[in-house]
């Protein structure tokens, strides 16, 4: 494991100054306004004229934020404030543009390092070999879902992943504590909440009272930590009607004048089929479900590309024991396709602005392939019924699993 973190430590600090995202950038921003006691993001930004989009993360996600802050300015120093203010379009022509990259991801980086240093520890808890858990360790580090949504975009999203995966570890032995840790996560950003669920639902227990016990948990968790701004308008319209929560809803089938919402209901059977096939009998079941759950969220919302972070830790440890390697490959294509269509030049020619600044400059790729007669409506949906049968693939491979 020495060997492997020396490895993944170079790679990522060759990898990391060199690309950027204006999401990185804009999300330390927010932890520079005000003064240092200031806490209530939400009010501030709806009080005080400011250029910066709102704030959509829960409230913990912001404290998290400002508490990387002294290490973000510990690295980069002190002027890596004022270029935290700069536009984005700009940001990357600044003469200390490697230097204040690496820093501004740093945390993000640790938190990557910690998450696999807790896979390997899981799957050492399975009684796994110990090169097998090494292998499931390195597949999390060097996938390029990882390089890429942690690595190159810097994106936060392992913040809210990395406590969950910690109380993934305590599951069995101290369920109070990981749900607790599965609420922290939660509180970060709330897609946890929905994995926690699932778990709850297939704890190895015939007592309905305890699983309902153990998914109030990171539920009330959650809520304590929202408490205090509920009061806002701004905040419920900024935080609880944005991003993921309403995205599930989206995607619907009209029967009989009735529209059936499909992510809802999928997670329902999904859970029901893991409470059927006792999938929280063990880790890998429980892995089993986490992929089966995050590629129903992803493959039936309209998702941001670095969303697939989420179900890597679990998908990670499959791969490790069991291979399923062209689930990977076929995910990967379609996450590609998707991307490079999307109109935001920072997903792909701008990531590596900081090397030539030109590049964000080029025209978005969908327009270049549109130009040449290239049909990109019918594309986008190619990519996504990919996506979608792997969604049905891997619900079937619940429906088949045996422990």
């Amino acid at each position: 494991m020495k060997k492997i973190l020396l490895l993944v430590v170079t790679i990522y600090t060759l990898i990391a100054p060199v690309t950027y995202h204006p999401d990185t950038k804009l999300v330390l921003y927010y932890a520079t306004l005000g003064n240092e006691k200031f806490w209530n993001i939400y009010k501030y930004l709806n009080e005080n004229v400011n250029n910066a989009p709102k704030f959509h993360y829960p409230p913990m996600n912001y404290w998290l934020v400002k508490a990387e802050l002294p290490v973000v300015k510990l690295v980069g120093g002190s002027e890596i404030v004022n270029w935290l203010g700069v536009g984005s379009n700009v940001a990357f022509l600044d003469k200390n543009i490697f230097l204040y990259n690496l820093a501004s991801k740093l945390p993000i980086l640790i938190v990557i390092l910690l998450t696999g240093y807790v896979i390997y520890k899981i799957s050492k808890k399975m009684q796994f070999s110990e090169n097998r858990s090494r292998f499931a360790a390195l597949i999390w580090y060097l996938n390029p879902i990882t390089i890429y949504s942690g690595v190159m975009m810097g994106q936060n999203d392992i913040l809210a992943i990395f406590p969950f995966v910690l109380g993934l570890y305590f599951y069995f032995n101290f369920p109070i504590l990981a749900f607790v840790l599965f609420g922290l996560g939660g509180s970060i950003k709330s897609f946890p909440l929905i994995w926690a669920i699932a778990l709850a639902g297939v704890y190895p227990t015939k007592s309905w009272f305890k699983k309902i016990y153990l998914a109030i948990i990171p539920l009330l968790f959650y809520f304590f930590t929202i408490f205090p701004f509920l009061k806002y308008d701004y905040f419920v319209n900024d935080v609880l009607n944005s991003g993921l929560a309403m995205r599930m809803f989206e995607t619907n089938i009209n029967v009989f004048g009735a529209k059936l919402l499909v992510v809802p209901i999928l997670l329902i059977v999904v859970t029901l089929i893991g409470i059927k096939n006792n999938l929280g009998n063990n880790f890998i079941g429980l892995c089993t479900l986490l992929v089966s759950v995050n590629f129903i969220l992803l493959g039936f919302s309209n998702f941001n590309p670095q969303w697939f972070m989420w179900f890597m830790p679990f998908f990670s440890i499959i791969l490790a024991i069991y291979g399923g390697w062209w689930v990977l490959l076929f995910t990967l294509i379609s996450l590609f396709g998707l991307t490079i269509l999307m109109d935001d030049g920072f997903l792909y020619w701008g990531i590596t602005s900081p090397i030539n600044s030109s590049l964000i400059n080029l025209p978005y790729m969908s327009d270049i392939l549109t130009n040449h007669g290239f049909n990109i409506s019918l594309a986008i949906r190619f990519f996504r019924y990919v996506l979608e049968l792997i969604s049905f693939y891997w619900l079937l491979k619940c429906a088949k699993f045996n422990g």
